[in-house]
């Protein structure tokens, strides 16, 4: 992975509001914030190729997932019945 090196300029006004004190508690700040954007654009990323993958899906396909799940669904209420104190 390489790393790259960014310059932000931001206000004070920000800084003061994000209650930042120092130049290391503002390069803390964009980082998270970029972090959280990029887990984000992941996210909705991954939604969409879900939902792209489920509306090309034939009835057979759609059939037998639904009768997995149900196979499941009978262990798992098996299995929280013996956990239940």
């Amino acid at each position: 992975m390489t790393a790259h090196t960014v310059q932000i300029d931001l206000p004070d006004v920000l800084l003061k509001r994000a209650h930042v004190q120092s130049p290391r508690d503002a390069r803390d700040l964009v980082t998270f914030l970029l972090e959280r954007y990029v887990q984000e654009a992941d996210k909705t990323q991954r939604r969409q190729a879900y939902e792209a993958y489920y509306q090309t899906r034939s009835a057979a396909e759609t059939a037998e997932e639904s009768e997995m799940l149900a196979d499941f669904s009978s262990a798992d209420t098996e299995l929280d019945d013996r956990l239940e104190p």
